[in-house]
């Protein structure tokens, strides 16, 4: 009966998912992370990658099978998000520097 869900509702759960393993290892990550904890943080990225995969296939799917709703969007959605962000946050904080350089 859980298996039998729509491949959109595969695609949100598997983004969200992802999308917290991948957070979850600057929250648990102390200044000098050593030993085990270096191992399961990157078993976290691991796993994270593996899951925001597993959403944009299951996106991908969904709009094939034309799946009604926007829930099939959002396993694309979710992935490209975090990398315009992690792509984006350093360029503005260089183009802020570079504006706010007063000699």
């Amino acid at each position: 009966m859980f298996l039998n869900k729509p491949y959109g509702y595969w695609s949100v759960l598997l983004s969200i998912v992802g999308s917290l393993f991948l957070v979850t290892p600057y929250f648990i990550s102390p200044s000098d992370p050593q030993g085990m904890i270096v191992i399961s943080m990157k078993i976290m990225l691991v796993v994270a990658i593996i899951l925001l995969t597993l959403g944009i296939v299951a996106s991908i799917l969904a709009i094939k099978k034309k799946e009604v709703g926007v829930k099939k969007y959002f396993g694309i959605l979710l992935p490209i998000l975090i990398i315009l962000f992690v792509i984006l946050i350093p360029i503005l904080m260089g183009i802020g520097f570079m504006l706010n350089d007063n000699p």
